[in-house]
């Protein structure tokens, strides 16, 4: 395992939650959707020990999307060719992972949630999208960074 990479992805939410919640890209709409306020957000600043606990559960899922991306069990080690002769480490090999985990495991999660909480397609657009595009660069860097 390349801790490093793993450490690394485990980073990217935080990071692309920085920019993707920004109010110029999905932050006005993510507030819209959950019936935030400017002023409510201000005045419920997030914690310190939010983002450890933030930090701690995206290294789980940077190490469940190593496990997943990089083969991690097979007695042969890590294959980086398939049958074609196809490099398979590669920063846009991890973007397919991350866009099939958000297609066959966030989409129907986030779904679900929006029916049953009766929350509005917004909402559920805004976390399968963050959360999709968070996975495709989480993947992306721990295929190319084997």
């Amino acid at each position: 395992m390349n801790y490093f990479a793993v450490i690394v992805a485990a980073l990217v939410p935080m990071i692309m939650g920085m920019i993707f919640y920004h109010p110029k890209v999905m932050g006005n709409a993510w507030m819209q959707a959950n019936g935030f306020t400017v002023e409510q957000i201000k005045a419920n600043m997030p914690k310190p020990i939010m983002y450890v606990l933030t930090l701690v559960t995206s290294f789980l899922l940077a190490s469940f999307f190593w496990a997943w991306v990089t083969g991690a069990g097979e007695t042969d080690g890590p294959q980086t060719t398939g049958p074609d002769g196809q490099n398979y480490v590669t920063f846009q090999h991890g973007l397919a992972h991350g866009l099939i985990f958000g297609i066959t495991v966030l989409l129907p999660i986030f779904a679900s949630m929006a029916v049953f909480e009766m929350r509005s397609r917004k909402w559920a657009f805004v976390n399968i999208l963050y959360w999709t595009l968070t996975a495709m660069v989480m993947c992306g860097i721990l295929s190319a960074w084997r």
